[in-house]
């Protein structure tokens, strides 16, 4: 099978542009994450080859002060949810799927949140991750006492989210299921392999999530904002 290329990827170049010009410094009065448009397609594995070439870049712009630790999420954010996730829409979803390779096969939606996180760059290993419930999977993100647990319905979480949470990407964990939550200025939104129809890939309104509204749980672990986890991110160490 021809390796899957996807339609909203930002080329390698454009990271690169973002970190000299410091345009990926997170703006704490208007709380916006950047806007970037693709600058050319690339197969997956090329994708994340230069993922890894961009991290000494950034590691070298935070060493000469050109860029803040701030900016590090926010790119790491950009590189998740534009550059590694996209391939991944459609990707069947199940209950025993452990696939890693977007396009084929099945996945289920721990292995989804851990393949995601290791393919992006993030040192784990995606089958304990994905094997754990989903608050020891968002306490290898962050310790406990840094976790916001919450127990209600989607309605009065997204509520409160809302009000405590910036724009960024959020881990969260349900009573029986796990993905990420992505905010922006606009709304909030759920990317999970869902086990509801269209039983896939897919990215969703949190609002509308039939999966979000099942659950009376909700454990947020933060990604874009957590710096120890970009160090590590950064320096390759394992989670």
């Amino acid at each position: 099978m021809k390796e899957q290329t996807g339609p909203y990827l930002i080329g390698f170049y454009v990271f690169l542009y973002l970190l000299l010009c410091q345009a990926c410094v997170y703006d704490s009065r208007s709380q916006q994450l950047p806007k970037t448009k693709p600058e050319k397609e690339l197969t997956y594995d090329s994708a994340r080859h230069l993922i890894n070439e961009m991290k000494q870049s950034l590691k070298k712009g935070l060493q000469s002060h050109k860029i803040s630790e701030d900016s590090v999420g926010l790119v790491y954010t950009n590189v998740l949810v534009n550059t590694i996730i996209p391939y991944w829409y459609g990707t069947t979803w199940d209950f025993n799927g452990y696939t890693a390779k977007p396009g084929e096969g099945a996945v289920a939606c721990g292995y989804f949140v851990s393949t995601t996180l290791q393919h992006s760059g993030i040192k784990l290993n995606r089958y304990k991750m994905a094997q754990k419930s989903s608050m020891d999977g968002a306490l290898m993100l962050e310790p406990k006492d840094s976790l916001w647990i919450k127990y209600c319905n989607r309605e009065d979480f997204l509520v409160a989210f809302n009000k405590k949470c910036k724009p960024g990407l959020y881990m969260v964990g349900l009573s029986f299921h796990v993905g990420y939550l992505y905010k922006t200025a606009e709304d909030v939104y759920f990317i999970h392999s869902s086990y509801v129809s269209p039983t896939c890939v897919v990215q969703e309104k949190a609002s509308e999530s039939v999966a979000l509204g099942q659950s009376k749980i909700f454990v947020i672990a933060d990604i874009t904002h957590n710096k120890k986890l970009m160090k590590k991110w950064l320096n390759a160490e394992e989670l």
